[in-house]
């Protein structure tokens, strides 16, 4: 069974994408949605992330359990702080001296979305992109081999230690520590116990993983490194590209003429 966030291996489109294309989509969903603060033009970014995973035949309903996870708190960071420090726009509730403010209400729906939209394209970007690929990805686009290994191992650590945060709670749930019951206090205490052997396994991953570069001499030799990996440029890597540069350009028009803002005294 795959770790939560971990590759997946299928016959798609999108994994065949050369490995610059892949890093690029995820690098340009990013930029593109800190270009914009409108909520429709974001609800649409979000939208054709989730095309991007059908397309590319990824478990849905997996990636949206796990967006699942932190979408409260985005939620509760968004439509709930927001609308009352954003003092633009109409009052539409007052409650004391708090007041909720129109434009607050609708850029925190556009930070939801904005969010989402970028937790969701990263863990497709994973699921869809091998570890191997985004190093020749990010050393193609020229980062240094080390910095790109080590960022996409970082990377690969975050859904192993997910999936043995899960292994641990079901473990002590079956020793009858109900960890979702109780006051804050006591739920925060019960999830303490779950530190210690994370931790223990986190830094066994890490031992494992350093024995394993030195026993495959990732520190020897100085001759330019080669990849096993040699896919070229084709016609739906270029149509990705030029798909990419045209929204960015797009959104880029609609920020300068403020028409992809409804505010303009914030990101």
């Amino acid at each position: 069974m795959n770790a939560v966030g971990s590759y997946i291996d299928r016959d798609s489109v999108i994994h065949h994408l050369h490995p610059v294309t892949k890093n690029l989509l995820f690098i340009g969903t990013f930029v593109i949605c800190l270009l914009t603060n409108h909520p429709a033009i974001l609800a649409g970014l979000f939208l054709g992330v989730i095309l991007v995973g059908a397309a590319a035949k990824l478990p849905i309903g997996q990636s949206l359990k796990l967006l699942k996870s932190v979408a409260l708190l985005i939620v509760i960071f968004s439509l709930v702080i927001w609308p009352f420090t954003l003092k633009e726009g109409q009052v539409l509730a007052q409650a004391g001296g708090l007041k909720v403010y129109s434009v607050g209400v609708w850029y925190g729906i556009a930070m939801t979305f904005r969010f989402c939209t970028i937790v969701l394209m990263s863990i497709y970007w994973m699921m869809f992109t091998s570890i191997s690929e985004i190093t020749l990805g990010l050393v193609t686009l020229g980062m240094p081999y080390k910095m790109a290994f080590s960022f996409s191992m970082s990377l690969r650590f975050v859904p192993l230690i997910i999936n043995d945060l899960h292994t641990i709670k079901d473990a002590q749930r079956s020793r009858a520590l109900e960890m979702d019951k109780g006051s804050l206090y006591g739920r925060i205490k019960k999830n303490v116990a779950i530190l210690i052997p994370l931790s223990s396994r986190a830094l066994g991953l890490i031992k494992q993983i350093s024995v394993s570069l030195e026993a495959r001499g990732f520190e020897s030799g100085n001759g330019k490194r080669t990849s096993i990996s040699k896919r070229p440029f084709t016609g739906r890597d270029f149509g990705m590209t030029a798909g990419l540069v045209c929204l960015f350009a797009a959104l880029v028009l609609l920020r300068v003429t403020a028409v992809g803002l409804i505010t303009t005294s914030v990101l």
